[in-house]
């Protein structure tokens, strides 16, 4: 439930409020009421002394994500550390400024949220939600293989979480493993947009070499120009390594296994479901304008295959299905879902070079407009009043 302060914040919210229930077949019965006191904090603008940092949960070519706990209010956070020198000399500012926009832009439970994004002369600064769950990377590899339910599950989620993007003319173009978040419950959440491409229709290509190199489409490897339809190649090679444990034409040399893309047959191991077969064949189509998801329609394609026959989509949107896997959590703050290789070192939000020279008024002007804030800068501050509450599961 999320509770919208009132346009005079001094006025508290003094109501009850009916209990509803989670799944499909408990009874739920009482009501509980709530006062709820609203206070504006932080009037001075965010800086990173607003933060603590607790652990490093993941780090990139341009800087680190940090665990970090808001001062103000102990919420947990995920706090990305971005170097503006590195960022200017790779020519990677259009990037970094998609990655902000399509935060704000593309809310959807499937993506991971932006709250704060603010700056210094030599940093950017993007605070998000912690995904206690980890990454999925991190429990594939753990794991080695999924189960075909499982895969389904989170194919199924990350549909969604594409057709959201699309739907705002978004190519995510850097789907896998690594870029994949799990909350406490087990559902997925997309992170990771400064590959993003925006403003890409159905009928328009862009022509960017970018991405992973083990999820790369071939019209991405040949230049011609590709659109939307990349995202679900991507989706195919990572559904293929979810059931497998490696993605369908890897190979340790990058050039070969670009030759693999373009060329070699899909080779599936036995026992490999016929309904699976046919969902990667149809998203590994070479041809973008044959591929599943490729047309018009983007995603209901892959949501109409018979694969996800049975699913209830708005359910699920609804995240009303219990995940298949739920990982091991102890609290909000728990990082033992990420790689002990980030969260065993030190997290400091390390200085500048002062040798290196300052970025000209004429770059920091790139910058400009970085800065964000979310409707959660209220705090909340409420209290239980009353609680009647009478629970009870049926099984249908």
């Amino acid at each position: 439930m999320r509770i919208r302060p009132p346009h005079d914040h001094g006025k508290p919210v003094d109501n009850w409020f009916r209990l509803l229930p989670r799944q499909k077949g408990e009874v739920v019965k009482g009501a509980i009421r709530l006062k709820i006191m609203y206070k504006k904090i932080n009037s001075k603008p965010l800086s990173a002394n607003d933060f603590e940092l607790l652990k490093v949960v993941g780090k990139g070519s341009f800087g680190k994500v940090l665990q970090v706990r808001k001062k103000d209010t102990n919420r947990i956070y995920a706090m990305k550390v971005l170097n503006k020198k590195d960022i200017v000399e790779r020519q990677e500012i259009q990037h970094t400024l998609s990655e902000r926009n399509v935060l704000i832009q593309a809310t959807s439970p499937f993506l991971v949220g932006l709250k704060f994004s603010f700056q210094t002369p030599e940093k950017l600064y993007l605070v998000l939600d912690y995904m206690n769950g980890g990454e999925l990377f991190y429990h594939l590899q753990n794991e080695t293989t999924f189960s075909e339910e499982r895969a389904k599950f989170y194919t199924a989620e990350l549909v969604l979480a594409l057709r959201h993007l699309h739907k705002y003319n978004i190519v995510y173009r850097d789907l896998k493993p690594e870029n994949i978040l799990l909350d406490s419950n087990g559902h997925v959440a997309l992170t990771d947009f400064g590959l993003c491409k925006e403003n890409v229709s159905f009928d328009d290509t862009t022509n960017t070499f970018c991405g992973t190199a083990e999820y790369l489409a071939p019209e991405v490897l040949t230049g011609q120009g590709y659109g939307k339809a990349v995202d679900w190649w991507s989706l195919g090679i990572l559904f293929f390594e979810m059931t497998t444990g490696l993605p369908p034409f890897y190979s340790e040399n990058t050039n070969l296994m670009y030759k693999k893309i373009l060329h070699n047959k899909l080779v599936f191991p036995q026992g490999y479901s016929k309904l699976g077969q046919s969902l990667v064949r149809g998203l590994l189509e070479r041809d973008p304008r044959r591929r599943l998801g490729g047309g018009p329609t983007d995603a209901k394609e892959v949501q109409e295959h018979p694969f996800f026959a049975g699913l209830d989509w708005e359910k699920l949107y609804k995240k009303q299905y219990k995940p298949p896997f739920k990982p091991k959590v102890e609290s909000e703050a728990d990082t033992s879902n990420f790689d002990p290789c980030f969260t065993e070192s030190m997290p400091v939000d390390s200085l500048p070079n002062n040798q290196s020279a300052p970025l000209s008024d004429s770059v920091q002007q790139n910058f400009k407009g970085f800065t964000y804030t979310d409707d959660e800068k209220l705090s909340l501050s409420h209290s239980i009043q009353s609680l009647k509450l009478n629970s009870v599961s049926e099984n249908n």
